[in-house]
């Protein structure tokens, strides 16, 4: 029945990593009980438990795509560095494989919200990359992050060219970053007011988010240099990477759970570094999935996450509609209630079976043609 699925549709140059795919589905499943625990109106303590933190503020799942987005995509650029005998990514493949992995569906999705509620004049900002925030809702409420992607796609070539190049470029390099970091200082991290919406909306771009995507791009760098250390295969290392996941994993739990207490917006627009300590964190974790193979390593990584985060771009996509309209009559009805009820649990269950079979019929015939044509691509 599924004959036509594989976890290895759409790489180019081989180096799968089923770690990626496994930690996609945790990042998704994050996203996704996150925006059930929004739509049905639950609200946590101000000191809501540490795991629980996980749900109320699973948005922490982005920045793990983030993380993820400079890690994949810059390795074949540091493996070129690093050996002469690999060629440098070609620029039009580059570009031409991002498009056919992001723009269908998206296109799909868009097109879909359009036909939905009649705002063609969003659509078509949309369609173009630019941010509409809540203009279509249910549907647009994820598409910010597509449009962060976007960019970081666009600049990623620029970022290595300059890396790779000698002591000039590389100036220029920790110039631009210098001025990026005194800006996002002054806009962002300075903010004593609750009222800087023009603050809070740069923290949904790249320039807010850039901190997740280098530190994936440096965790690249170290996974690419570190994967052939014999050492990494010791026994005790299994015993070293489990302490260095559960103690990222709390201190993570730690950060959301003041994020929590904070409240969304404050969190955002007063305390916006943390998502930096989010993606530090996430970091570790990635990295000691993917060089090292800790005593747990099958509850994280396993067929069934790397299915789920194989289809996570539809996941992502068709959740939050799927949520909300099965969801927000109940919650209409039963009110304050509804988070606490039965209800809530069968329809989160319910969103989310609904959500895969969706994801799963778009991944087929919508994400898996552009794959197969990325994956004929070169390098």
């Amino acid at each position: 029945m599924f004959r036509w699925f594989s976890l290895q549709s759409g790489i180019r140059g081989g180096g799968y990593l089923r770690q990626i795919d496994a930690l996609r589905g945790w990042a998704i499943l994050l996203v996704f009980f996150f925006h059930a625990w929004g739509i049905s109106g639950g609200s946590s303590a101000s000191e809501p438990s540490l795991w629980f933190s996980y749900v109320a503020a699973g948005r922490t799942g982005v920045t793990l795509f983030f993380v993820i987005s400079g890690f994949l995509l810059s390795i074949p650029w540091l493996r070129a560095m690093q050996s002469p005998d690999i060629a440098t990514p070609s620029l039009k493949n580059y570009y031409a494989a991002r498009v056919l992995r992001i723009v269908p569906l998206y296109y799909l999705a868009v097109l879909t919200a359009c036909i939905g509620s009649g705002s063609w004049d969003t659509g078509f900002k949309a369609f173009t990359f630019q941010v509409v925030g809540f203009e279509v809702f249910p549907f647009s409420v994820v598409w910010w992050t597509l449009v962060t992607e976007v960019q970081f796609y666009l600049l990623l070539p620029l970022l290595i060219w300059l890396l790779a190049g000698g002591a000039k470029r590389r100036m220029i390099f920790l110039l631009v970053f210098v001025f990026w970091a005194a800006t996002y200082v002054s806009q962002v991290l300075d903010n004593p007011s609750d009222e800087k919406v023009r603050s809070y909306l740069l923290t949904k771009s790249l320039f807010g988010r850039l901190p997740a995507f280098l530190l994936g791009m440096f965790s690249a760098w170290i996974f690419v240099r570190a994967r052939q250390v014999p050492m990494l295969s010791a026994n005790w290392i299994s015993g070293v990477g489990a302490v260095a996941i559960l103690l990222a994993l709390y201190v993570n739990g730690m950060v959301l759970q003041h994020s929590v207490s904070l409240g969304e917006w404050r969190s955002e627009s007063n305390w916006h570094q943390h998502h930096t300590y989010e993606a530090i964190l996430w970091s570790i974790v990635v990295l000691v999935l993917t060089l090292t193979k800790p005593f747990f390593y099958g509850v994280l990584i396993n067929p069934v996450l790397a299915v789920v985060g194989k289809i996570s771009y539809s996941l992502y996509l068709w959740h939050v509609p799927i949520l909300f309209y099965l969801m927000y009559p109940a919650k209409e009805r039963l009110g304050a209630a509804f988070s606490q009820s039965l209800t809530f649990y069968l329809l989160t269950f319910a969103a989310l079976s609904l959500s895969l079979l969706a994801s799963l019929f778009t991944y087929k015939y919508v994400e898996l043609p552009g794959l197969n044509l990325k994956r004929r691509l070169p390098v």
